[in-house]
């Protein structure tokens, strides 16, 4: 379900995206894993979305170049373009009212 990105083709990625949710998190984060959760939950209630997942510690320049200070850290694409970023923890119910609003 979730397709990692790197240095390399993030930005590709990101352009050629209709709708796609970007988790960029670190390996052993606790945090990073329950909103891994999260996600997931959310990608089977919702059609057309893609999921991508960036390993902040092994992707800095990706990191860099998108903005991004602290993991977990999920980034919403419509259209190609980033439309909105948060960081930290959110519930299913959260989650999916920040991706409505975005």
């Amino acid at each position: 379900m979730f397709t990692p990105l790197t240095n390399d083709d993030y930005a590709q990625k990101i352009e050629s995206a209709e709708q796609a949710v970007l988790l960029c998190h670190k390996k052993l984060c606790p945090h990073c894993k329950n909103m891994h959760t999260v996600l997931g939950k959310f990608g089977q209630t919702v059609q057309g979305v893609n999921f991508y997942t960036l390993d902040s510690e092994e992707n800095a320049t990706a990191m860099q170049a998108l903005g991004v200070e602290r993991v977990p850290t999920i980034l919403v694409i419509r259209g190609g373009k980033v439309t909105a970023k948060t960081s930290g923890l959110m519930n299913p119910r959260e989650f999916a009212a920040f991706y409505a609003r975005s």
